[in-house]
């Protein structure tokens, strides 16, 4: 589950553009939780924070939660992780507890899907990514690709080796708006500007 949960520029390129998002979660059809993620940005500088947790009966079986926070900036080569921060609780056991500063041109664990985010904005055409993603242990290359989604809106991004697919929105700035992974989902429900 918790990788579920984690799933979930310069001045001559597009910025991300700062927000709350509200996601459901499920497993199998069935609703397990919620995340909240939000970006916002002061001067340079990007904050990301998401914010899950198991909900309703789910809740009773597995009391879950996940507070994760990422700092990066946007330069000519993309999206740069400078602060990642990952807290993750079981009930009354904790599960993960770390705190690193990927250096180079790492993203982490939370904030992946919104360097492919960028780089649609700059490209919507792009059709392979490669990541150096840093998880809280090593970095790690991951690679990912654009597939025909079948909806002239969507864009369809894939991850044969993370068995993942995520479709990104033209019409809300790229944003991820539904990501599958094994047998779990996460589904955009709210999104507001800020």
């Amino acid at each position: 589950m918790r990788f579920l949960l984690l799933l979930l520029f310069s001045s001559s390129v597009l910025a991300l553009k700062p927000h709350i998002a509200t996601y459901t979660l499920s497993a199998s059809d069935f609703k397990i939780g919620k995340e909240v993620r939000t970006l916002h940005k002061e001067k340079n500088v990007y904050y990301y924070t998401a914010h899950a947790e198991t909900t309703g009966l789910a809740s009773l079986i597995k009391n879950y939660e996940i507070r994760a926070k990422s700092t990066f900036i946007i330069d000519k080569f993309g999206l740069r992780s400078k602060h990642y921060r990952n807290f993750e609780r079981d009930g009354d056991k904790i599960k993960k507890d770390f705190n690193i500063r990927p250096t180079g041109r790492q993203v982490d664990s939370l904030n992946r899907l919104l360097a492919i985010t960028h780089e649609l904005e700059n490209n919507p055409k792009k059709k392979d990514f490669e990541l150096l993603v840093h998880d809280g242990n090593a970095p790690e290359k991951q690679y990912y690709q654009q597939l025909p989604s079948g909806d002239n809106n969507l864009i369809k991004v894939i991850s044969k080796e993370r068995n993942l697919t995520a479709f990104f929105a033209k019409d809300k700035y790229y944003l991820p708006v539904l990501v599958h992974r094994n047998k779990f989902t996460y589904k955009l429900d709210t999104l507001e500007f800020n």
